[in-house]
C-alpha cells in the first residue's frame, strides 16, 4: 500500500479560494477502489471531516479540494476601539490543519486510513480574486524584510482623522515583530515611538494602526516613546514591523492626517480581500434616508351605544398593526487616487462592513451597490466615491 501526495496547497493559504491535493496510489486498480482523506483542524486528536474521492479517469489520480470543510472553521476578528494593548491575536481568522490520505477497497470494502500524512499547514480567511490567487506567493507576507507585505491591499497615503479608528493586520508566529511609528509634525520635525509586540502563537495578529486606536494603547506597551502618539500637529506617518534585533521586516505603510473643513467625518471599517480589516474615512458629510415598511388591516367598528348607533370622527376603520424602519445612510467621500479607486472595490463587495459613530461600530448590513467602476486619472481626471449603506439592523414601533 503507498500513497503518494503529487500537489498541496500553499503552506499559508487563503480559505476561499481552491485549496487542492493531487493523489495517487499503487492500489488504484482494486474493486470499488476510493481514495479517504481526513482533515485535522487545530492538532485536533478527532478529524473533523472524512471525504472518499474516486479516482480519476483519465490518470487514475484522485483531485479533492478541502477550503468548503476548512472555511466553516473560521470567522473574523475585529478590533475594539476601545482597547488598550499593543498587538492583538486573530483567532478567529487563521488554522493549522493535517491532512492523512488512505484509502479503501475490495469486494467487500476494506478502510485503510493514515497510509500518507502530508505536513502541518496553515490557512487564513482570505478570499483572493483570479489573478491575485494565481500568483498567490505565501512567502510575501512573512514579515523578515524590508519589503514583505501587511495582510492588506490599502495604497499608501491613506488619510484618517485624529477620531478615526483602524488596525493592521500581518503574519504572527514564528515573525515575533515590534512596531515602529514614525510621525512627521508641522515644522518638519520628526518623532517616533515603538511599541512591544509580545510574543504569541497566533498566525495572525493586528495592531493598532489609526489615531484614535494608536492613542489608546497603555503606556506600559511602550519600549520607546510615550503617549500620545498622534497629536493635531502631526502632518503625517508611517508605521514599519521590527524583529527582535531591530531590523526593519516589513513595508513602511503611510497615513496622513486630515480633518474635515466643513462636514462631519466617517469612518468604515470593512474585511478586505485578505482577512483583515482596512478603514477609510469619507470627509464630506452624510445624508440618512428611512425606508417605512407599513401593513394594514381593515377592522369593524362597534358604534353602537345603548340603543344608537353613534358616528364618530375618532373612529379607526383601518389599523396599522405593523410598522418597519430601515436605515440608509449615503457618505461621500473626498477626491481619491486611482490606487484607492482600485482598493475600494474591497469595501463595496466586502461580507462584513461596519460604520464608525465614536467609540463604538454599527453593523452595515450591506452596500446597495450592484456594480463599480475603477476610475483611472488618464481617463476620469479628478473623482470621489459615493456609497449607501444599508445598516444591519431594523426599528419596529407599537403595533395596535
Amino acid at each position: 500500500m503507498a500513497i503518494t501526495i503529487n500537489a498541496t496547497p500553499k503552506d499559508f493559504a487563503p480559505v476561499y479560494n481552491k485549496m487542492e491535493y493531487l493523489i495517487e496510489s499503487t492500489n488504484v486498480a482494486q474493486p470499488n477502489f476510493a481514495y479517504l482523506v481526513d482533515i485535522y483542524i487545530n492538532f485536533a486528536v478527532t478529524k473533523t471531516a472524512r471525504l472518499r474521492i474516486p479516482a480519476r479517469p483519465s490518470d487514475n489520480k484522485g483531485k479533492v479540494d478541502i477550503h468548503r470543510v476548512l472555511e466553516s472553521a473560521l470567522t473574523s476578528d475585529i478590533g475594539n476601539p476601545l482597547g488598550t494593548d499593543s498587538v492583538y491575536d486573530a483567532t478567529n481568522s487563521f488554522l493549522t490543519y493535517v491532512i492523512k490520505f488512505g484509502e479503501e477497497y475490495g469486494t467487500t470494502i476494506v478502510q485503510y486510513p493514515d497510509l500518507t500524512i502530508d505536513t502541518i499547514r496553515k490557512t487564513f480567511n482570505g478570499s483572493l480574486e483570479k489573478r491575485p490567487f494565481v500568483n498567490w506567493d505565501d512567502t510575501e507576507y512573512e514579515l523578515d524584510g524590508a519589503t514583505k507585505k501587511f495582510m492588506t491591499n490599502m495604497p499608501n497615503d491613506n488619510k484618517v482623522s485624529l477620531d478615526s479608528h483602524g488596525w493592521l493586520y500581518y503574519r504572527g508566529f514564528p515573525f515575533i515583530t515590534d512596531f515602529v511609528i514614525v510621525r512627521f509634525l508641522t515644522g518638519g520635525a520628526v518623532q517616533s515611538v515603538q511599541i512591544d509586540a509580545a510574543a504569541s502563537a497566533a498566525n495572525i495578529r493586528f495592531v493598532p494602526s489609526a489615531p484614535a486606536t494608536l492613542n489608546n494603547i497603555d503606556n506600559s506597551n511602550f519600549t520607546a516613546g510615550a503617549q500620545p502618539i498622534i497629536t493635531s500637529d502631526t502632518e503625517r506617518y508611517y508605521m514599519i514591523a521590527l524583529d527582535s534585533g531591530g531590523n526593519v521586516v516589513s513595508e513602511q505603510k503611510h497615513f496622513t492626517l486630515q480633518e474635515a473643513c466643513k462636514y462631519n467625518t466617517n469612518t468604515l471599517i470593512f474585511q478586505n480581500n485578505l482577512g483583515g480589516f482596512d478603514n477609510f474615512t469619507f470627509y464630506l458629510g452624510d445624508m440618512s434616508m428611512t425606508d417605512i415598511e407599513r401593513k394594514d388591516m381593515k377592522v369593524n367598528v362597534d358604534n353602537v351605544v345603548g340603543n344608537d348607533i353613534v358616528y364618530s370622527m375618532n373612529e379607526r376603520e383601518k389599523v396599522t398593526y405593523y410598522t418597519k424602519k430601515s436605515e440608509t445612510i449615503k457618505l461621500m467621500s473626498d477626491w481619491i487616487t486611482e490606487a484607492e479607486s482600485n482598493w475600494l472595490l474591497e469595501l463595496i463587495s466586502s461580507p462584513e462592513i461596519y460604520l464608525q459613530n465614536g467609540d463604538e461600530l454599527t453593523a452595515v448590513a450591506k452596500i446597495k451597490a450592484t456594480n463599480y467602476t475603477k476610475k483611472k486619472v488618464v481617463r476620469d481626471k479628478l473623482f470621489k466615491i459615493d456609497v449607501e449603506l444599508e445598516l444591519g439592523y431594523d426599528d419596529y414601533r407599537q403595533r395596535i
